[in-house]
């Protein structure tokens, strides 16, 4: 199908959207190493992609594949290093309706140490993800709003709060999720963000048309009617078809930040060598824990059965962010399997649903070999 020609009508030249915030060069590791002391969780679970976000010096590949959560329950200190007080007042109003669907806190505070710092005089909107925020100078925004003012109006502040706060709280883009398949035309995508944000081709790659690898990250079913999908203008796609501005949470949003900052503890299950355990991915997202205890060196066995296509990983020993092998369909059919020497200590197993939507019954069970 042929393009339709260069973009200038109204919602082109209206099309006002954050761009990412990468992690700041050089501090890939730092990043990834509060992120996993802040919430075990964000450990990796699997090797890191090949694909988006691969650091061209080389720093440490686990980094790119750490998760950005904060841990469940936690306050989350928020501080406006500018901007007028009717702006700070509505940004407030907006931001706190994450708090109605997250296992999390948002406290605005006037002075000390924050996680959140925001600004109005900084250029564009941006937030950086989740626990990046911990290594950014603690006199630098982590957040900034550079087109709200007092005579924005409502619709605009929910839809610019609400989106660069999911961004605060760990939420990707939504039109760079592994199933988002929008129809852009990609020469007229790099003219138009050349001319009005003065974007490169590499860093339009990154911030519009590069999907995240599907095992990189955490997502739900991709949702165009998410608040963290970006409006897309007819203008900027092949054939007919467009996304128009989201203003605001969706149910899936609401849904998926739940999983994410869970208000019930979760329960971890005690392997015992040859027992197996019957379990479910009851809902989507859902993430199983099991324990189990190695009381000398030998060749052991951890699959699943069933159904269900789930995938594994092994942590330890005695450090429940040291991930030593992943495995996705090595058992029978769709089933995890991981068959390895296993020193003494403690072990945590990670187990999800392949799919991030998919539920099912599934058995697992450790097994000693001779």
């Amino acid at each position: 199908m042929s393009p339709k020609g260069p973009s200038t009508d109204e919602e082109l030249r209206n099309l006002k959207i954050c761009s990412d915030r990468p992690v700041p060069e050089g501090k890939f590791v730092d990043a990834a190493i509060l992120a996993i002391e802040e919430n075990p969780d964000n450990s990796p679970r699997h090797n890191a992609p090949s694909g988006m976000g691969v650091d061209p010096h080389g720093e440490l590949e686990m980094a790119l594949v750490t998760e950005k959560r904060w841990r469940p329950g936690r306050t989350l200190r928020v501080r406006f290093l500018n901007g007028e007080d009717s702006v700070q007042t509505k940004v407030v109003d907006f931001a706190k309706q994450w708090e109605r669907h997250a296992n999390l806190e948002l406290e605005f505070v006037e002075n000390g140490e924050t996680e959140i710092r925001i600004s109005f005089d900084r250029p564009g909107s941006w937030s950086y993800l989740g626990t990046v925020a911990l290594v950014i100078d603690p006199d630098e925004p982590t957040m900034n709003f550079g087109w709200l003012t007092p005579t924005s109006s409502d619709e605009e502040y929910s839809r610019v709060v609400l989106h660069e706060f999911g961004h605060a709280l760990a939420c990707i883009h939504e039109h760079q999720h592994p199933d988002a398949g929008i129809p852009w035309d990609q020469e007229e995508v790099y003219r138009y963000y050349s001319v009005t944000n003065g974007w490169s081709r590499e860093k339009t790659n990154r911030n519009l048309l590069k999907r995240y690898a599907r095992d990189s990250t955490n997502f739900s079913n991709y949702d165009p009617t998410s608040i963290m999908q970006y409006a897309v203008p007819n203008g900027l796609t092949i054939g007919e078809f467009e996304i128009g501005w989201n203003t605001e949470l969706s149910e899936t949003d609401t849904e998926f930040i739940g999983t994410m900052y869970p208000r019930d503890q979760r329960e971890v299950r005690e392997l015992s060598p040859g027992v197996a355990l019957e379990a479910a991915i009851g809902e989507y997202g859902e993430e199983d824990h099991y324990s189990f205890s190695v009381a000398e060196l030998g060749q052991y066995v951890l699959e699943t059965r069933g159904d269900t296509d789930v995938v594994m990983a092994l942590y330890g020993p005695d450090d429940i962010t040291n991930m030593i092998a992943t495995d996705d369909d090595s058992g029978l059919t769709l089933n995890a399997k991981i068959a390895m020497a296993l020193a003494p200590g403690d072990y945590l197993v990670r187990l999800r649903h392949y799919s991030p939507t998919g539920q099912g019954a599934y058995s697992i069970q450790l097994t000693r070999q001779p």
